[in-house]
């Protein structure tokens, strides 16, 4: 079996290496940024930005490749290119399809609240996240899982699942494949966005898991970071528990309970969150110190 692989060869090493078990790989299309490290004289390397490109395709077709695998990679890749593959190709989906389809599913699932998540492998077809499914596999969004942490899980897992599926679609293609029902399909625009202040007038745990969503510290968040519009400057909580203490009777949701070396305890509905480390001035600080610069007070409602 003749292998094209399109996009992140660092994560996707292990589905490189059980390429070599079940054929060859004859193909390299990767992100520009990659491109110089990753340059290899045993087969044709390309930019992703490049490959629909009528000259690349032409190269490709004479590589007679069987199948392609597009492996944490927003490309869409042309009717032109996935007519000349054999069998065909397939995509790595960081969400349970047909639920959650499009852009930033790990988040949006997430912020809705689902206990789990997962990864869809499925056919590459026209239609964006529609092709039929080979196989799925749920994983638990645990209390400290963030945006970042989920998709890394994702990603580690997806790549798993793409090696053991590579002796049977080197077997048997395609056939073992299940169609989508449509009836149960939600697509998440790239373009679609949240409102990224944090409201503490829900339940705790509604917070919590708005505020692990969004974050991606140290790196961007591709729904952006939530924030606290407090009196000086919004400022980011990144390392966040539910509070054991019970909530007073008297507190406000939004209201500021404590300021200490530990934490900013903030009152929600039914409990309060404590803000132990904050994002502020492209770096994570303490409790006090992101209070200061926010200029946060006991008693102020944020």
């Amino acid at each position: 079996m003749r292998v094209l692989f399109v996009g992140d060869a660092i994560s996707g090493k292990v589905i490189l290496e059980e390429i070599k078990k079940v054929g060859a790989l004859v193909a390299l299309a990767i992100p520009d940024r990659d491109h110089k490290n990753l340059l290899n004289n045993e087969f044709l390397t390309i930019k992703t930005s490049k490959i629909n490109e009528t000259s690349i395709i032409d190269k490709l077709k004479s590589l007679n490749i069987d199948l392609l695998i597009n492996f944490n990679s927003s490309i869409i890749l042309s009717k032109d290119l996935l007519s000349c593959l054999t069998i065909g190709g397939i995509n790595f989906h960081p969400g349970l399809l047909p639920q959650y389809a499009g852009s930033n599913v790990h988040q949006w699932a997430m912020l809705d609240n689902e206990r789990w998540s997962g990864v869809t492998i499925h056919v590459i077809e026209g239609k964006i996240d529609a092709g039929p499914i080979l196989h799925v596999s749920k994983t638990e969004i645990l209390m400290a899982d963030t945006g970042l942490t989920l998709f890394i899980k994702l990603i580690r897992l997806g790549s798993q699942l793409i090696a053991q599926l590579l002796p049977k679609i080197a077997k048997e293609g395609f056939v073992f494949s299940k169609p989508q029902k449509f009836s149960n399909r939600n697509f998440f625009l790239k373009s679609k966005t949240v409102q990224r202040q944090i409201d503490f007038n829900q339940n705790v745990s509604n917070v919590h898991r708005f505020i692990q969503a969004l974050n991606y510290r140290p790196a961007i968040s591709p729904l952006g970071h939530s924030f606290i519009d407090a009196p000086l400057s919004a400022i980011e909580p990144v390392r966040i528990e539910v509070a054991e203490n019970t909530l007073p009777s008297n507190a406000v949701p939004g209201e500021i309970l404590q300021i200490d070396k530990k934490c900013v305890s903030i009152a929600c509905k039914n409990g309060s969150i404590d803000i132990k480390k904050f994002w502020f001035g492209n770096k994570l600080v303490g409790a006090i110190d992101g209070a200061t610069a926010s200029g946060m007070s006991v008693g102020q409602i944020m």
